[in-house]
């Protein structure tokens, strides 16, 4: 018994290979994309007292200012990315860094914790059309022998977002008022659709002229893909506590120096950078074994941050750990939705990404649970949710095993 694959959906069964990009000049725009895009999820973590401040608004209302945006990114993961393969992978780009630019302005202009909420959800779900189009774009137009090393500095960037974003946020809120975070992403965001329409190379043909439903008829079959699921809960799961202990450092109040909170912040960004140079080794194991190693040394990390968080030092280095074991997971993940999506390959990782950021909603609300009851129990709780995810990756090999016997 094989592994099965998805359908296609609605592409046609034979298609010529597409011209290959030129990788050198396409992966900075993509790597920068990604940053701005899913850095938006972060950008408001330090800006929370100032926005407080402004809108009179409680601790559990800041959660959902990161929450809601998560919500709508992971649904426009999942609306728009099948939408990359009908209607072409740098239109959908183009289209939504345009639409993200006019929201996030909106949302910089915001009077009320209410309307930001409001805003944050459609900002969250109109940028989520980028990050799939930019992974399809790579599965079909990078040259093959540069996908595992493209894949991972992109996946990496999405990881690196979560400190990246936070550090800018943190240094324009010192100097200027937090809504200029939010303008200056609007002017990113639409110097980034130019630049894109220029490095990108012209859409090939597509299926638009098929109906609608089987742009997202494989959708579904993601889910029957038995192996598959266990990996995407884990995941989620990864992801969530990527977000919580960034939430959790400014709701528990562990660390409150601003220059402290930085040197948290800015010490995984060594780990980042090695990152995509770990990808032809990693590429050596089975991604199950990737998703189990990356896990272990988050927990292990953890674990080990219940007993020091109280040492700036150690809990620096233990964070930056954690972030190393997590950037592992990420891509390995989103390398297996695409290799058992076929050719409905977007529509898988559409839904690797859609499961990565419901965890993401899921991190602010744990970490604003655990928070009144001090950083070890937060530290506690999302290392129990490392365990689960360790579990999940074991069930899903489990799985695979069967199915291949």
């Amino acid at each position: 018994m094989t592994t099965p694959t998805l359908p296609a959906a609605g592409t046609p069964a034979t298609r010529s290979a597409p011209p290959r990009t030129h990788t050198a000049r396409t992966l900075p725009v993509f790597v920068l994309s990604a940053l701005v895009a899913t850095g938006q999820m972060y950008v408001p973590i330090p800006l929370f007292t100032a926005m407080k401040a402004d809108w009179n608004a409680g601790s559990v209302v800041m959660t959902w200012i990161i929450s809601a945006f998560a919500f709508g990114y992971a649904g426009g993961f999942v609306l728009f990315g099948p939408l990359s393969d009908r209607y072409g992978h740098r239109r959908v780009l183009m289209t939504g860094m345009l639409a993200a630019a006019v929201v996030t302005l909106l949302t910089g202009l915001a009077f009320s914790a209410p309307v930001a909420v409001g805003l944050r959800l459609v900002q969250g779900l109109v940028v989520g059309s980028i990050p799939p189009a930019i992974m399809a774009y790579v599965a079909t137009r990078i040259t093959p022998a540069h996908r595992a090393v493209v894949t991972m500095s992109i996946a990496t960037s999405f990881l690196a977002a979560t400190v990246i974003a936070q550090i800018v946020s943190q240094a324009v809120v010192a100097a200027f008022p937090w809504r200029t975070v939010f303008l200056a992403s609007a002017v990113l965001f639409a110097l980034l659709a130019l630049t894109l329409r220029r490095v990108m190379l012209p859409d090939a043909p597509t299926g638009a002229d098929l109906p609608l439903r089987h742009s997202y008829a494989a959708i579904p079959a993601v889910f029957r893909l038995l192996s598959l699921v266990p990996m995407l809960v884990a995941g989620a799961m990864a992801m969530a506590v990527m977000v919580g202990i960034y939430t959790g450092l400014e709701l528990t109040g562990v660390v409150e120096d601003s220059a402290e909170l930085l040197t948290l912040r800015a010490g995984a960004l060594p780990v980042m950078l090695i990152l995509p140079l770990l990808a032809v080794p990693l590429a050596r194991l089975t991604k199950h074994s990737q998703i189990a190693l990356g896990v272990l040394i988050a927990a292990v990390a953890m674990v080990a941050a219940t007993f020091e968080g109280g040492h700036l030092a150690v809990l620096a280095i233990l964070l930056a750990v954690m972030v190393g074991g997590l950037g592992i997971v990420g891509p390995a993940v989103l390398q297996s939705a695409g290799e058992l999506g076929g050719e409905s390959r977007v529509a898988a990782m559409s839904v690797a990404m859609f499961s990565f950021y419901v965890g993401a909603t899921a991190g602010p609300l744990v970490a604003a649970a655990a928070a009144p009851h001090g950083f070890a129990t937060l530290a506690w709780t999302l290392a129990v949710l490392l365990v689960a995810a360790l579990a999940m990756t074991i069930v899903g090999l489990a799985l695979q095993r069967r199915a291949a016997a």
